[in-house]
């Protein structure tokens, strides 16, 4: 059985594995977009596990910390809403740069805070 701090160190260690997979997957989306719709849709659909993945962890272990439940606030429809992402890509490049640049931009503030607690926790 692991101490209450072991299961924080490994938990904190499965959510930001399951960001980096995140922020790969979006990578992927965003190379394909416009060039692989299916393929596109595929890492997206990869993506929007992972956040679930993501959310399933932190609300099992150590639901309550406001930045981590400010980051699943502010994606959560964005994860949701497929086409809606899709069509900003297809739409103006200059929208889809920005949104990716966003997100991109939310988790690592996100996997940071993550890695500062992992610290913490050693």
């Amino acid at each position: 059985m692991y101490s209450n701090t072991a299961n924080m160190l490994k938990q904190t260690t499965n959510l930001i594995n399951a960001l980096i997979k995140l922020k790969q997957n979006l990578t992927f989306v965003k190379s394909h977009v416009n060039s692989d719709k299916t393929l596109a849709i595929y890492f997206l659909s990869n993506a929007y596990s992972d956040f679930n993945l993501f959310k399933t962890i932190y609300l099992s272990v150590t639901p309550g910390d406001p930045k981590i439940d400010e980051f699943l606030q502010e994606h959560e429809k964005f994860f949701l809403e497929v086409n809606k992402y899709l069509e900003l890509f297809n739409d103006d490049n200059v929208m889809e740069d920005k949104l990716h640049k966003e997100v991109m931009f939310s988790i690592n503030e996100t996997e940071r805070y993550l890695l500062n607690l992992l610290d913490m926790y050693r």
